[in-house]
């Protein structure tokens, strides 16, 4: 359906606390913060919350749509209340996590489809699964797709992990956004392993995902639509200017600490430059990869290219950010497609799935026009 129908979006996103980059902002106003690159412009250009989800919605509205915005705040009435009062001709879903728990996700996502309300993005189940990354990979391991062998380590003892060559990344299971991701993270022996599991059991009280780190390139593909999926412009991350001792891998602090000196160094790259048999395999593993786990709409794959050039699956990111040229938005720019326009696909994919409204019944219909044409009487039984 169109945007010019003036469909009613409501973008729903939940948030609590402290907007770390609105704080940084003041911080540099004041001059309290020194930027690693001694350009205090690097750190003053980076959004905070509230404008991104700003920029979101005032590029719906100027593609027509009746858009308003909900931050739910981790309340149950709230998110309730944003779906019944007006109910949304379709949500703009935002929301990653609920009562602090990402595990929590796919059962805001079933809210809308128990209220029939068409939303965005990707379907209960396959959030869900994409949350477990170990049964996201045993699933694409039973499809042939290549991933990097693993296993999960819930409690002591840490078993000896045969099967798994050195060097090796630890992760926690249920994160995504590269939380507890560091470079203390790729491990080369048994004593390193052993303190970076019992890290992840303690700080983020989960099973550490251990599986082989694959040294190589490290691509993001972006795909985009549902009959049939299309995927976009492949990015790279380029670590050239990391230190050579440095692992080439996307931290938490690089992906989202201003302040730390490796969020200055990784470039996006977009397109990536791959040789023409190889871009065919991306296509080939990306689209087999958002089909296999039940994406819709839109997702990100993340991919590495090993020196061999054999292709391996991180992760699946359904639902990934849509920061203005960041990642999957920085794919769309490269496809030619505008921010604006690049959300109103995604909105209207979502609309295509809107149920058309009950036709009533022949039956019903002929009673109404009979009852039409009875003439009132008056209270005496006589014609008026």
């Amino acid at each position: 359906m169109s945007g010019s129908k003036r469909t009613r979006v409501a973008v729903l996103y939940n948030f609590v606390g402290v907007d770390q980059y609105a704080v940084l902002r003041r911080r540099v106003r004041v001059g309290s913060v020194v930027s690693p690159t001694g350009r205090i412009e690097d750190l003053e250009k980076i959004a905070t919350l509230r404008e991104e989800i700003q920029a979101l919605v005032l590029a719906l509205q100027e593609e027509g749509f009746d858009c308003r915005a909900v931050n739910i705040r981790e309340d149950f009435n709230r998110l309730l209340e944003a779906l019944t009062s007006p109910r949304p001709d379709v949500v703009f879903n935002l929301v990653e996590f609920f009562n602090d728990n990402a595990l929590l996700e796919d059962r805001v996502a079933g809210l809308y489809d128990l209220l029939d309300i068409p939303y965005t993005g990707s379907p209960p189940l396959t959030l869900a699964l994409c949350q477990r990354k170990g049964l996201a990979k045993q699933i694409l391991k039973a499809h042939d797709i290549p991933t990097p062998r693993f296993k999960l380590v819930a409690a002591e003892p840490i078993p000896t992990l045969r099967g798994l060559r050195y060097p090796l990344i630890v992760k926690p299971v249920w994160e995504d956004a590269s939380a507890g991701v560091t470079e203390r993270s790729v491990v080369d022996e048994r004593a390193q392993l052993e303190e970076q599991v019992r890290h992840v059991w303690e700080k983020f009280q989960q099973p550490a995902l251990i599986e082989e780190y694959i040294e190589g390139r490290e691509l993001g593909v972006s795909i985009i639509g549902n009959k049939p999926p299309r995927m976009l412009p492949v990015e790279e991350m380029d670590f050239s200017d990391l230190p050579e001792e440095r692992r080439r891998i996307i931290s938490f602090e690089s992906k989202w600490d201003p302040l730390h000196e490796d969020f200055h160094k990784g470039t996006l790259v977009c397109p990536a430059k791959l040789s023409r048999a190889v871009l065919r395999r991306v296509k080939a593993l990306a689209l087999r990869t958002y089909q296999v786990l039940g994406c819709r709409d839109y997702s990100r794959i993340d991919m590495r290219l090993d020196r061999r050039n054999k292709l391996f699956v991180l992760e699946v990111n359904p639902n990934p950010d849509l920061t203005a040229g960041v990642a999957f938005m920085a794919s769309a720019a490269a496809d030619g497609m505008t921010f604006s326009g690049t959300l109103r696909f995604i909105v209207e994919q979502a609309l295509s799935r809107r149920k058309a409204p009950p036709a009533e019944p022949a039956e019903a219909k002929a009673e109404t026009k009979s009852e039409a044409k009875i003439e009132p009487k008056t209270e005496s039984g006589g014609e008026s």
